[in-house]
Parts: C-alpha cells; sequence; structure tokens
C-alpha cells in the first residue's frame, strides 16, 4: 500500500516545489518593478521632444475619442487597432489624453512589458537569474519609449512579448496557444502593417519548419527562400544608400543561418507540438475583423483602410529616412556566423557549451549599448537559439522565436530611432535561450556564475540609467501648462514654450503648426482648425485637398502659425519644402510675430 502511494506523493512534492518557484518569482518581479518604477517615472518625465510626435499621437486620439473616422488621409500611419485600444482604455478610466495622462499611460505600459519579458524568459528558461535579468534588460531597451510617449510602440512591445510567451505555451494548451498566437499577429497587422507582416512571415515559417517531413521537405525551404529574401525585398528602393545594403544583407544572411540551421535538424523521434492551425487562423481573423467592423463603423472608408495601411507605409521610406549606424564589417561577421552555421549542420555536431554562453553574454550585453546598434551584431548568433540541447523534446518556440527575431529587427528600417530599440526587444528571450542553454550543458557548479554575472551587468546599467535619470530631473524645471503640469524640461525651453502659449492665447483666435507639433493644442486648450495632424503633412503630395484648406484658413480672423526652422530641416534632411498650397498660404500671408527660442510665432499680414 506505501509503494502505491509513492508516485502520488512524490507528485504532490513536485508540485509544492513548482508553487514555491512560482511564488517566490512573482516576488522577484514585484521587487524589480518597484525598483524600476521611480527609475521609469523620472525618464518619462524629464524632458521634451521638440519634434513632438507625442502631440501627434494625443491628438488623433482627442480626434478618435470626439468620433472622428480613422484612417483618413490625415491620420492615416497606423492602423485602427492602437486607436480602439488606448482610444479605449481613456474612454474607460473617463481621462482626456494630455502630456501627464498620456506618459504615466506609456510609464505603466514599460514596466508592464519589463515583466512580460521576464516571465517570457522564464519560461523559456526557468531561471530566477535570466528571468530576472531580461526584465531589467527589457527595461532598459524600452526607456526609448519616453522619446515619443504614447507613441504605438509601447503595445506593439506587449504584443510581441506576449507572442513569445504564448508560444511556449503551445506544447501544453495547443490550442489556446495557437488562438492566442494568432490574435497576437492579426492585432499586430492591425497596429503597423509591417510589424504584422514580419509576425506572419515568422509563424508562418515556424509552421512549415514543424510539418510531417513529406510535406516539410517542399513548405520549409520555400518559406525560407521568402524570409531570406524579404530584407532585400523592402529595402529594394533605396538599396542604392550604404546603409540600406548592408542592414539588408545582415538580416538576410541571419534568416538565411536560421532556416539552414532548422532544416539540416535530424528529425526528432516526435514532431513538435504546433499551434492546431485552424484555431491560429481563427485568432487572427477575428481581431482583424472586428477591429475593422469598429473602424468602418465609426466612419472610415474600405479606400482609406488600404490607402492608410498599407499605400502610404510603403511611400514613407521615400518621405523620410533615418539612418542606421551600421558598416560593412557587420556583414562580415554574418558571413562568418552563416559560415560556422553550415558547418555544425553538416557535421552534425553539437555547438559547444561555453560558445553558448559567450553568445548568449554577447547578444545581451550588445543590446544593453544601444543606441550604438551593437545589437545588430547579435541577429546573425540568433540561429543558435534554434538549437537545443540534444536530450531536449522538440520545441515550437524554438522554431518561432529566432525567426521572430530577426524578422521584427527589420522594423529598424527606414526609421533608425525608437524603432531600433523595437527591432532589438526579442533579442532579450533569444539570448536568455541561448545563455541558459550553454549553463546546463556545463553542468558545473562555477558554470552557474553566469546567470549572476548577466543580472549584475543589467543592474549596473539600470543604475547608470537611474543615475542620468535623476541628475536630468533635478536640473530641469515644471513646464506648468495645461496637461503638461508635471513634464519638466530645461528651464530656458519651459519659459520660452510658456511665453510663446502666453502670445498664442493673447493674439490668436486660432492657428496651425509647421511642421506638426500638436502638443500646442493640449497646452491652449484650443481645436486645430484644420485635419493636418501628421509632422510632415507639408512632405506629403497630394494626400489631402490642401486647396480647400487654404480657402477654409482665409476666412479666420487673427489666424496665427507656430514654427520651427530647425525641427523643418530636421524633416527635410537638406531637401527643399515642397511647394504645398498651405506653405505658399503661410509664406504670402504672414510675418514675423515674435521669437521663442527655434520657435517663431507668425501672424496674418
Amino acid at each position: 500500500m506505501a509503494l502505491l502511494t509513492r508516485p502520488h506523493a512524490a507528485e504532490q512534492i513536485l508540485a509544492s516545489r513548482t508553487g514555491a518557484t512560482r511564488y517566490t518569482t512573482a516576488l522577484a518581479l514585484a521587487a524589480v518593478t518597484l525598483v524600476t518604477a521611480p527609475v521609469g517615472y523620472l525618464s518619462m518625465f524629464g524632458g521634451f521632444r521638440a519634434y513632438d510626435d507625442e502631440g501627434s499621437f494625443l491628438i488623433t486620439l482627442r480626434d478618435y475619442l470626439s468620433g472622428h473616422p480613422l484612417l483618413t488621409p490625415n491620420n492615416s500611419y497606423y492602423g485602427p487597432f492602437y486607436y480602439e485600444v488606448i482610444g479605449g482604455l481613456f474612454k474607460l478610466l473617463g481621462i482626456a489624453p494630455t502630456n501627464v495622462s498620456g506618459r504615466l499611460t506609456t510609464l505603466v505600459i514599460w514596466l508592464v512589458a519589463s515583466v512580460l519579458g521576464a516571465i517570457a524568459a522564464y519560461r523559456l528558461t526557468r531561471n530566477l537569474w535570466l528571468t530576472l535579468t531580461a526584465q531589467l534588460v527589457t527595461f532598459c531597451l524600452l526607456t526609448a519609449l519616453t522619446q515619443e510617449p504614447l507613441a504605438t510602440y509601447g503595445l506593439i512591445g506587449l504584443l510581441l512579448l506576449g507572442l513569445v510567451v504564448a508560444a511556449t505555451f503551445t506544447s501544453t494548451r495547443p490550442r489556446a496557444s495557437a488562438l492566442a498566437i494568432g490574435a497576437i499577429v492579426g492585432a499586430l497587422c492591425m497596429v503597423k502593417i509591417n510589424v504584422g507582416a514580419f509576425a506572419v512571415l515568422s509563424v508562418v515559417f515556424a509552421w512549415a519548419a514543424g510539418l510531417a517531413p513529406r510535406w516539410r521537405r517542399f513548405a520549409l525551404p520555400a518559406i525560407a527562400v521568402v524570409i531570406t529574401a524579404a530584407p532585400l525585398l523592402l529595402m529594394a528602393n533605396l538599396l542604392d544608400r550604404g546603409w540600406v545594403l548592408e542592414l539588408a544583407l545582415l538580416a538576410s544572411l541571419s534568416a538565411a543561418a536560421i532556416a539552414i540551421a532548422i532544416a539540416s535538424m535530424p528529425a526528432p523521434s516526435r514532431r513538435p507540438p504546433l499551434p492546431a492551425t485552424g484555431w491560429l487562423i481563427l485568432g487572427g481573423a477575428t481581431v482583424i475583423a472586428l477591429s475593422l467592423a469598429v473602424a468602418l463603423a465609426g466612419g472610415t472608408r474600405p479606400t482609406d483602410v488600404w490607402n492608410g495601411m498599407v499605400v502610404i507605409s510603403v511611400r514613407f521610406p521615400q518621405l523620410f529616412a533615418w539612418p542606421v549606424n551600421i558598416n560593412p564589417a557587420a556583414d562580415v561577421w554574418a558571413v562568418l556566423s552563416l559560415a560556422a552555421c553550415i558547418a555544425f549542420a553538416r557535421g552534425r555536431v553539437a555547438i559547444p557549451d561555453l560558445a553558448r554562453v559567450a553568445a548568449g553574454l554577447f547578444i545581451l550585453v550588445s543590446i544593453l549599448l544601444l543606441p550604438s546598434s551593437l545589437f545588430l551584431l547579435g541577429l546573425p548568433l540568433a540561429w543558435i537559439a534554434t538549437q537545443g540541447p540534444p536530450d531536449e523534446p522538440a520545441q515550437y518556440h524554438r522554431l518561432l522565436l529566432p525567426a521572430l527575431a530577426v524578422m521584427e529587427s527589420l522594423q529598424a528600417y527606414p526609421v533608425a530611432g525608437t524603432q531600433l530599440s523595437m527591432g532589438a526587444l526579442l533579442m532579450v528571450p533569444v539570448g536568455a535561450t541561448v545563455l541558459n542553454d550553454g549553463i546546463n550543458g556545463l553542468r558545473s557548479r562555477g558554470s552557474a556564475r553566469f546567470a549572476p554575472a548577466a543580472l549584475i551587468l543589467a543592474a549596473v546599467a539600470l543604475v547608470l540609467q537611474g543615475f542620468l535619470a535623476t541628475s536630468q530631473f533635478a536640473a530641469a524645471t515644471p513646464l506648468g501648462l495645461p496637461g503638461a503640469e508635471s513634464v519638466r524640461m530645461q528651464p530656458q525651453q519651459a519659459a520660452q514654450l510658456r511665453a510663446l502659449v502666453t502670445a498664442i492665447d493673447r493674439d490668436c483666435s486660432s492657428f496651425i503648426t509647421f511642421p506638426g507639433m500638436n502638443s500646442f493644442y493640449v497646452w491652449t486648450g484650443q481645436t486645430p482648425p484644420t485635419n493636418l495632424r501628421y509632422g510632415v503633412w507639408w512632405l506629403i503630395p497630394d494626400a489631402v485637398d490642401q486647396q480647400a484648406i487654404v480657402r477654409r484658413l482665409s476666412t479666420r480672423s487673427r489666424l496665427c502659425v507656430v514654427k520651427n526652422q530647425a525641427i523643418i530641416d530636421f524633416w527635410a534632411q537638406g531637401r527643399p519644402v515642397p511647394r504645398q498650397p498651405v506653405v505658399d498660404f503661410i509664406e504670402q500671408n504672414f510675418t514675423d510675430g515674435g521669437t521663442y527660442g527655434d520657435y517663431q510665432l507668425l501672424v496674418q499680414r
């Protein structure tokens, strides 16, 4: 009788230990969140970017909450899912989008994304040290969210990390996992079509890699060619620029290494559990259909959906591009990594565990060194994450995660600003996975020190960030304008903005901004007199009927223009300002009404 009860007792002990481990992990994540939250607040409220993408999101969210349709020619860069979720959150909480509320919302998203990055690492490694390391690295990486509060990048980060977490449940909950993966990919498509397309390619690749051998031999090479060629096809129009060609080659070579590594793996004794295909499609189709239905019900036209989410997105690189800091040495490194991949694949030799440790540490450290673009050197090593320990059962996440990380790195094109950090995001779980594989393979007490060492490096990075954020916050002064009372900036900049807003209130019954700087509408409490919302509305030909806008503006008395030539030059990148009806109207009918630093107030002649 005692013998019969021993397995049951062992199961109880194992369940108890698992529960205790999860409880300890949860407490550790909560403690790290409490430490990072003040650093996040100081960073989020310690400055203001003059190009004011923040204001564009604030004013378009206000438009949406006021009943304006989405994806109109004036507001078509981002899909409806972002506005439906974030706008719905503001409506649910009963608060208006302002600089303060927007930054607090972004801070919460930032902290939640950091925890989600930690959960992904825990699911992949079951290592507490690496879990906390992933949380800190993710937090440091997403400091980029402070540059453009309330932008789509925070929601995209949540969705991408959620996709990784969902993939780890495929073996235990295939239907729920498939439904979640499909829904997340659909949501990504409805936020930014390029980010969603990268996710679709990665999911299809992982699906093809997990098929039965008779189907896999045809499907996998086909989709492998697609993901290898995708970077070159995406950047085809700008390949004559050195940095574009080098980035495209780096991503293509990295994708090729992943395809070769997976294609050459010996057939496992049993196929990896895959998400249920029907549920995968159902999840994606449902989210896309619901998101579009809400947008169409709000007045969006089907042609606006196509033009806004596809046509303008394809044209954007021709309007504005910001280079990645990359050189041909990165492509040489990618070629060497591809050669190593081929060598290991042909020889059917396991990757040395010490090499895994070195690769994992390199990936994580390179992410912490952003914005140097050093993280790009980690992309060619992503294929190592496909190679699990010999005794590990085939895992779906090893098919999906490396390909997803490489494909999503393409977010750095065509603008390597905040997108550069978002492109590096999924390399965090890749680095944690590779490092954990190496540590487990060494199987020695000394090897266990690598995980705490990684955590110490991440903690040092957090301390440095906290020091810089505290110094900047302490040297700044509150702006004190409506909707931005807690936003701090350099005293001179704050004084200039307050004086400009005072002049607008005194001299202008209405105003437009050139380029788009929409936070001024929050600070003045005024409603924009036109539907021009882009910062670069003056660079986009034929996007709207500007003659109609000019006729409408001509009837307004005491109309003013807020102009910032430094930001115009930033967007123009040395090109002349295109002759547009609204630009001509400004130049012909307005004169200087006062200068406030880089800002100029123009009043009617």
